[in-house]
């Protein structure tokens, strides 16, 4: 809390418009109940099916009640509600949660989020975790400020709180809704001296992190340089990541040329990570001038969302 109230009072208030789809899909699921449901909430990636079974008929995502007992980098442990054994799922299977029960604290700031009040939002993250609650939460909500920091025009906070939480493994989830540029809207002064000064820090995930934001700077070909060798970054979920970003820099005759590759792409990363992606896709097809395959896959995500809620999210509809 204190290297936080450092950085919030020498950082400048502004307004970041650029979306963060990844957070916004879901968070909505806390705000439609803030703390009446009877058990934890767990969606969870349907088993792809083997080689041996038809996939002529898509599998719908899994939503399993009970009290989560653990959940890392590695796996989620629930105890269902209906006193069944434990059920273990592996992390990058893990789409969102929705608690049993939300603190007014909390259900505060994520109503703010919501409303688009991210420097109101930002504020409650000390007390937040001064409450000590468990690590994964801690983590979730630090990410929800990151993303809060970086809309509401300090980008430094927003780095500094990805740092932190890079310091120990993260879910899929949590580095799903970093706060990662997926579109080429033009970022605030604030986001690209933070970034610029952070291209080389030593957590992947903020390098990330700023590669993205610089991506619609006049430094593209340094953030560009560092995707390309995060691409060989051991941890599979951000060199995947990293390779998809570098299609920010496609010019319209490539995007054409590659957009069935790319979705196809897209289709097989675990589908935590799907949505910052196709809103990627969607954003240089209708660039191309493709409007109408860009409509298709933005009403996809939509219609058939990868997380709960999506639609229903305040700043969706506002898109």
């Amino acid at each position: 809390p204190s290297l936080f109230s450092e950085l919030l009072s020498n950082d400048t208030f502004m307004s970041d418009p650029i979306p963060t789809f990844a957070l916004a899909c879901g968070i909505a699921i806390f705000l439609a109940h803030p703390g009446d449901a009877r058990a934890d909430q767990v969606w969870v990636e349907p088993l792809r099916p083997s080689s041996n079974e038809s996939d002529w008929y898509p599998r719908g995502i899994e939503v399993h009640r009970g009290e989560v007992k653990q959940f890392d980098a590695r796996q989620l442990r629930i105890k269902p509600s209906d006193d069944g054994d434990e059920l273990v799922f592996a992390a990058a299977r893990v789409l969102w949660i929705e608690r049993e029960q939300v603190s007014e604290l909390e259900s505060e700031a994520m109503r703010l989020f919501a409303e688009g009040e991210y420097s109101s939002s930002l504020l409650k993250l000390p007390d937040i975790l001064g409450a000590k609650p468990p690590i994964w939460r801690q983590q979730w909500v630090t990410m929800m400020a990151a993303v809060a920091a970086w809309k509401s025009g300090r980008g430094k906070i927003a780095l500094e709180l990805v740092s932190q939480l890079d310091r120990r493994p993260l879910p899929p989830v949590a580095v799903a809704w970093s706060p990662i540029a997926w579109t080429n809207r033009s970022p605030n002064p604030s986001a690209i001296a933070a970034a610029e000064a952070r291209l080389a820090d030593p957590s992947p995930l903020v390098q990330l992190v700023a590669a993205s934001w610089l991506l619609s700077s006049p430094k593209r070909s340094e953030a560009t340089a560092v995707l390309k060798q995060l691409e060989s970054q051991p941890r599979p979920t951000l060199s995947k990541l990293a390779r998809v970003l570098t299609w920010r820099a496609a010019t319209p005759p490539e995007v054409i040329e590659s957009a069935d590759h790319w979705e196809a792409s897209i289709n097989q990363l675990p589908m935590v990570l799907q949505t910052g992606p196709l809103t990627l896709l969607v954003d240089k097809l209708r660039a191309a001038g493709e409007s109408d395959r860009a409509e298709r896959l933005r009403w996809s995500l939509e219609l058939t969302p990868i997380h709960p809620h999506y639609a229903s999210f305040p700043s969706r509809r506002s898109q």
